[in-house]
């Protein structure tokens, strides 16, 4: 009998299971890249997901109203926190609605009207907290105070005073100089245009003037006023402020002790008594910084510092500066900041038709005439800086500013490369297809929140209004274009009675504050869709065209609730790329021991007292696949109001198959 001979071309070691685990998302949604090179550790879509712990994914939190039912006549224009400066620090809300102020100081149950003032309606309104009150402005109406009692403070326009002819004692040489003599009435926030001129000839310069020879200038009272400043000069326009005198009927002025000339501080050419009309306003320092000035686009207003905080009259150490007047630039937001090396300096971000803007920085430096010392504004622009159209998202993110502009979401702060110098990046690359969704029109609505190192914009995609929030992860530097499909007009923070904190905002139309917070399930009590899907991965990335015999689906969740789909989709040997499989989760029943009920009275199954239960911390399940596949691709959906998760893997588990390409593939001549 021949002898038998041995098998030859089996592998003595056939191929291992091998499990393909996706247990990282800490890159977020990548949507500059195809979903085919996507990185494992990164998502093609994640709508109304949010990112917690180490980066893994999970629905994001509930919407709920906040506060009693809408107060009449229209929709939120604005709304704030106040904290009083009583021994309780007593929180306040105030909303302003059809352009009437209300506030309430039992959290939102009751409101109560502010009189005194109000609002053009349909003008969005913002706020700032200085100096033991609250200044509402909107870049179109006069400035609102809120002290925290329901009369509000407002500021109506003084008249311009009128100045009689100039006297003079002694003085009495031949004429060699024409001085113009105007005045100005003050109130607590600014100054009135200064008086027509009236002049007087005399025969010797205003540093020569003394006891004897002097000139004494007179105006008519100005109710209303607390202060009147006196401006004198030889050419017309160009009169300088000398001095001022204190009380409505104080109305006389004497020229004769030659009072310094303080050039930099030259007759007002606008009335800020009602205070300036801005659109932007910001504490820096001992000073309200304000921009976006209604009758003034290119001013920076720079308010009295100290007790005269929110005062805009030089008369109260206040001054102001035009950034490249007539320019392209126009500034539109302030804020407090650093240069490269760490000195403080206001930061002002600008705006342009192109869509670039730019940013300047600068400081106020003493300048003294004599003994007289006044500020002067010190601003230079920022080298290759972008500004930006939409002031309220330029928000403080620890060390950095982030900010919109037309081409990105930007990061301004300090870098390695650059030695004690600014630069401004684009932050967004891995969103770019996204950023450019926003509608440039719109754009001046963009609103940023930052909290528990997550940054928010809520932007319009592709609409008029915001219509969806962005979250970035600044820790891991992950972005999610669409982690609420919800707009919002504006974020605060605001601490209740209870001291607790809550993270309150209003959508677009809104009439009452909304919440947002892990404690509510949906939105307004209504489900909300949630979907996750992950990049196209290939079964060997070193080489795309390799298959495996995938046995199972895996998966892993933290704390489910409601019911979760899990879909499986996959280039197959067969059918190229389509669905796998579906399943969806459903929540398990809660387990209980057995009655406390009598045997003889209850059966086992009564569940009416019930003696413990309990939920699974962690949740892993799985299904068959017993497909050939070359690539696969996971979906998570939820469309429940109960629904909620945080995914810990992804996996399909397999072998390495020795079939080769799909017949389909090549290509023939």
């Amino acid at each position: 009998m021949p002898a038998i001979e041995p098998l030859t071309g089996i592998n003595d070691s056939p191929p291992q299971n091998v499990p393909l685990t996706q247990d990282k998302f800490d890159r977020g949604v990548i949507s500059l890249v195809d979903q085919s090179k996507l990185p494992k550790n990164a998502l093609k879509e994640a709508d109304n997901i949010v990112l917690s712990e180490d980066g893994a994914p999970k629905v994001r939190p509930g919407l709920a109203w906040y506060g009693t039912s809408a107060l009449p006549g229209g929709v939120l224009d604005g709304g704030s926190a106040f904290i009083d400066n009583d021994e309780a620090e007593t929180s306040h809300l105030v909303q302003v609605i059809g352009g009437k102020v209300y506030r309430s100081i039992n959290d939102g149950v009751t409101w109560a009207e502010c009189t005194g003032a109000s609002f053009t309606s349909g003008k969005k309104v913002r706020t700032i907290q200085a100096n033991d009150v609250s200044y509402l402005y909107n870049g179109w109406d006069n400035i609102i105070r809120y002290n925290g009692d329901t009369l509000l403070d407002t500021y109506v326009a003084l008249p311009t005073p009128t100045g009689n002819a100039p006297t003079k004692t002694g003085l009495g040489g031949a004429t060699i100089y024409t001085y113009r003599y105007r005045v100005a009435a003050v109130n607590n926030i600014g100054y009135t245009l200064a008086s027509p001129a009236t002049t007087i000839g005399v025969d010797r310069t205003r540093t020569s003037f003394d006891s004897t020879n002097f000139v004494t200038f007179t105006w008519l009272p100005v109710t209303g006023a607390v202060r009147y400043d006196i401006y004198v000069g030889l050419t017309s326009g160009e009169e300088a402020y000398i001095g001022s005198v204190e009380g409505q009927a104080t109305t006389t002025y004497q020229d004769r002790t030659g009072a310094v000339e303080q050039v930099a501080n030259i007759v007002p050419d606008s009335n800020t008594t009602q205070g300036p009309r801005v659109g932007d306003m910001a504490v820096i320092g001992t000073r309200i910084y304000a921009t976006a000035d209604r009758d003034f686009p290119y001013r920076v207003w720079i308010s009295g510092a100290g007790r005269y905080m929110g005062m805009f009259s030089s008369a109260y150490d206040a001054t102001y500066i035009d950034l490249q007047k007539g320019g392209l630039f126009k500034p539109v937001k302030v804020e407090d900041y650093r240069d490269g090396k760490g000195t403080p300096l206001a930061t002002v971000w600008c705006r342009s038709k192109d869509g670039k803007g730019c940013v300047w920085q600068g400081s106020l430096e003493s300048f003294t005439v004599g003994t007289v010392t006044f500020p002067v504004p010190n601003f230079y622009k920022l080298p290759g800086s972008r500004g930006t159209e939409a002031p309220m998202s330029v928000i403080n993110v620890l060390n950095d500013y982030f900010y919109y502009n037309s081409q990105a979401f930007y990061n301004l702060g300090s870098r390695a490369q650059f030695m004690n110098l600014l630069s401004t990046d684009e932050a967004s690359a891995n969103i770019r297809p996204d950023v450019k969704k926003i509608r440039a029109s719109a754009a001046d609505g963009i609103v940023a929140h930052f909290e528990d190192a997550k940054l928010y914009f809520s932007v319009p995609y592709n609409s008029d209004q915001n219509n969806a929030t962005i979250m970035y992860d600044t820790e891991r530097r992950a972005w999610l274009p669409r982690a609420f499909n919800v707009g919002f007009e504006r974020f605060f923070s605001y601490t209740d009675v209870t001291g607790t904190r809550h993270t309150l905002a209003w959508k677009p139309g809104d009439d009452k504050f909304t919440e947002i917070s892990e404690r509510f399930k949906g939105d307004y009590g209504q489900k909300f869709y949630s979907s996750l899907m992950t990049g196209l991965m290939h079964v060997n990335p070193r080489n795309r065209m390799e298959f495996m015999w995938i046995e199972e689906a895996e998966f892993e969740f933290a704390n489910p609730e409601g019911e979760i789909t899990v879909e499986l989709s996959g280039i197959t040997r067969n059918d190229g790329f389509r669905q796998i499989a579906s399943r969806t989760m459903k929540p398990d029943g809660v387990l209980y021991s057995w009655s406390t009920h009598q045997w003889t009275r209850n059966k086992w199954t009564d569940t009416a007292q019930p003696i413990s239960s309990y939920s699974e911390p962690s949740r892993k399940r799985y299904f068959s696949v017993q497909e050939d596949l070359n690539a696969y691709q996971y979906r998570v959906t939820t469309n429940s109001l109960a629904s909620n998760y945080v995914l810990r893997t992804l996996q399909v588990n397999g072998t390495a198959t020795q079939a080769g390409k799909p017949r389909e593939w090549e290509l023939y001549e």
